[in-house]
């Protein structure tokens, strides 16, 4: 499964990346908007400026389909680790669920470019989950769950950058 979103923004680059990866907002952005049960700030090393890498943990209790649910329980745990160039103004991650961790692989993307005066954000996801029978199930869910954690990141950052 691959997602693409694209989103403008009224602000820089730097601005967003920035709020981005602020500790504070980052898990306040999964406390208040995301409705994660949890959300820890685990690592983060380096800048903005040289690149950084960051170690996030959060627990989720989405709505899930019964056979989604059966595999990977009530409450999902993840861990994602983003890494950010400044010279592409791009993160990469990779999302690690608490469950099923071998059988699942997610990454993905956050590029921004500026065209004739405005920011561009690209948000790109891929899945691939091996679980016989439930596969294609299990990359469904997590891209309506992607979808709508993105459209909901963007309406808090965007609240809390004033645009």
């Amino acid at each position: 499964m691959k997602l693409s979103l694209e989103y403008g923004w009224d602000c820089t680059p730097d601005e967003f990346w920035a709020l981005y990866f602020d500790e504070e907002f980052a898990v306040r952005l999964h406390l208040e908007a995301l409705g994660s049960t949890s959300a820890e700030v685990v690592s983060q090393e380096g800048d903005l400026a040289t690149g950084l890498v960051r170690t996030l943990r959060y627990g989720q209790r989405p709505p899930m389909p019964g056979p989604v649910r059966k595999i990977f329980g009530e409450e999902v745990v993840t861990t994602e680790v983003s890494t950010y160039d400044p010279a592409a103004s791009t993160t990469t991650f990779t999302m690690t669920p608490g469950t099923m961790a071998d059988k699942t692989h997610i990454d993905g993307s956050i590029a921004f470019a500026v065209d004739s005066g405005r920011t561009v954000e690209t948000f790109t996801l891929e899945a691939r989950v091996k679980i016989f029978g439930a596969g294609p199930v299990v990359e469904r869910f997590i891209e309506h769950q992607a979808r709508a954690m993105q459209e909901q990141s963007v309406v808090f950052m965007r609240s809390e950058l004033g645009g």
